[in-house]
């Protein structure tokens, strides 16, 4: 379920966007192939270095909402077995990560911590990656009677993209007159 970059859209998005976020579609999901969404998400939060989005989503599992807007980005997913919005991911500029525990990472780059605030009845927890100039977390919040292991699912789906490569994919298509982080006059 991958899709192509559109190179007008991505033109037009970087001359109207010019430093300010825009709101996608709610069906906009971020997969790591749509660099139009991933620009979005990167003007989000100017300093990530990294940017959460869908590689491939497990069986049961489909993308839900996607919001972008100047505070950050927030998209879903949602599970034919742990309900709709089961996990919310959402990328901001810091995180605190008091009271987590922190285990090893399973993406490079990046700092991995995990706090689970209930598996009595409904599983529910935050699972959270730093990196450099970001934090990306997901917020698990399953159906009654839900595995907690579905959260292992649910984090196979998400992956990370550097922003160089956003940058990458915005010069090319404009012929290197445009970029994500334009440099300053002084």
């Amino acid at each position: 379920m991958r899709r192509p970059i559109r190179p007008t859209l991505l033109v037009a998005l970087v001359a109207i966007a010019g430093g300010c976020a825009l709101t996608p579609d709610s069906t906009d999901a971020p997969w790591c192939d749509d660099y139009n969404v991933l620009m979005l998400e990167a003007q989000s939060v100017p300093s990530a270095q990294l940017l959460p989005c869908f590689e491939l989503l497990p069986k049961g599992w489909s993308p839900g909402t996607t919001h972008i807007d100047e505070r950050g980005t927030t998209f879903t997913l949602d599970s034919t077995v742990a309900g709709s919005d089961a996990a919310t991911v959402s990328l901001t500029a810091a995180c605190t990560t008091d009271g987590y525990v922190q285990v090893p990472s399973d993406e490079t780059d990046t700092e991995r911590f995990e706090l689970v605030t209930s598996v009595s009845g409904r599983y529910t927890g935050i699972r959270v990656y730093r990196f450099t100039g970001g934090c990306a977390s997901i917020d698990f919040a399953f159906e009654t009677g839900a595995s907690s292991s579905l959260a292992n699912e649910a984090s196979l789906a998400l992956s990370f993209v550097p922003r160089e490569r956003v940058n990458e994919a915005i010069r090319a298509v404009t012929d290197g007159r445009e970029q994500l982080d334009p440099v300053g006059d002084g």
